[in-house]
């Protein structure tokens, strides 16, 4: 969005035109607004261009050789990926029933040819302009105003493809669930204000904590959750700690107080014998993080698979240096942050117990 409020529209159209004359005619006018144009000649390179190019917009011509035009509006409004994508129909001769068709499809609009060039781009930018608002009614859907995470619909949004992926590439995965300890005695003590700092630092924090590839989200309240893919328990552990540990050092200042806080976390890890399915794996990190909490907080605990119950990861029991080498670094051998992997090998993970 602008300075001033206004919508920024993003400016990639694909065209999908059979005749080279008019392709061509279109390209220069596209050009000559500074409109980003990806073509294609039949459906199969359309459809294949949405997933590299991702357009903003498709022109489409309806006539199109082996299928037409509807073919492609039906397999582009099936997909939820191309779902949302506006499509404007070109066409020298559609019929009234052709038109309403193609509008009750999912189509936009209609464009006769020949082409009027002012009507065109007027049409072409007002599709641009609206797919844009909706684009930013549905990020602000999925973004949590407070902290500027993800909010609890992103994730289950999110969480089911990133599962698939993992599953796909036979990659670990973790997830992860934090919570402020004792947060309500912030709210009390210092102000709902006090209580809405904190939660944004806190966030703040576990981003810079987590890797590139991590998807971070805040579940609700003062919970929020980790999706670490290509991450093993080891990984996990190290990042939770890393959390945890970053978290207690904070020192937030609020008008003439100084907060401190803790966190507690709890680990789950995807794809064991007894996890078929996201929410599985999300309540026994949930189930973790309560066991956590109940032990007196401040402490990272996982979801032990074998035994069917939570477990303390161990980290507690080592002495405060080893355990500041561990998360910084020094003797974890793990990613920095972006890298694809965390992995501890010296000393070695803590084994459940």
């Amino acid at each position: 969005m602008l300075p001033n409020g206004a919508i920024k529209t993003a400016q990639r159209v694909l065209l999908i035109e059979s005749s080279a004359t008019d392709r061509q005619l279109l390209r220069n006018w596209l050009a000559a607004e500074r409109i980003e144009t990806y073509e294609a000649t039949d459906i199969i390179s359309g459809l294949s261009a949405c997933s590299k190019f991702h357009p903003n917009l498709i022109l489409l011509q309806l006539r199109l050789p082996t299928w037409d035009g509807f073919e492609v509006i039906r397999r582009l409004k099936g997909d939820p990926k191309t779902l949302s994508i506006p499509v404007i129909i070109l066409s020298a001769a559609a019929t009234t029933s052709e038109k309403a068709k193609g509008i009750d499809m999912g189509a936009v609009d209609f464009v006769s040819k020949p082409f009027d060039p002012v009507e065109l781009m007027a049409r072409l930018q007002s599709a641009l302009r609206t797919k844009a608002y909706l684009d930013l009614l549905e990020q602000r859907a999925h973004i949590d105003g407070l902290t500027e995470l993800s909010n609890r619909f992103a994730l289950q949004d999110r969480l089911p493809v990133m599962w698939e992926s993992c599953s796909k590439a036979e990659q670990s995965m973790a997830i992860l669930i934090a919570d402020l300890d004792n947060f309500k005695r912030i709210n009390d003590h210092h102000g709902h204000a006090a209580g809405d700092e904190v939660l944004r630092q806190a966030a703040a924090t576990l981003r810079m904590t987590a890797r590139d590839s991590d998807f971070i989200a805040r579940y609700g309240g003062e919970e929020f959750v980790v999706v670490a893919p290509d991450c093993d328990l080891s990984g996990a552990i190290v990042l939770a700690e890393r959390f945890r540990a970053a978290i207690a050092d904070l020192r937030i200042g609020f008008r003439t107080s100084t907060i401190r806080v803790t966190s507690s976390v709890g680990i789950a890890m995807a794809f064991t014998p007894a996890v078929k399915a996201p929410v599985e794996a999300l309540d026994h990190a949930d189930q973790a993080l309560y066991r956590a909490k109940a032990a007196g907080r401040d402490a990272v605990w996982v979801w032990d698979p074998v035994q069917n119950t939570p477990r303390p990861t161990g980290l507690a029991q080592f002495d405060s240096t080893m355990l500041q080498l561990l998360l910084d670094g020094h003797v974890s051998a793990g990613a920095p942050k972006g890298g694809p992997h965390i992995l501890v090998r010296t000393p070695p993970a803590p084994r459940l117990r």
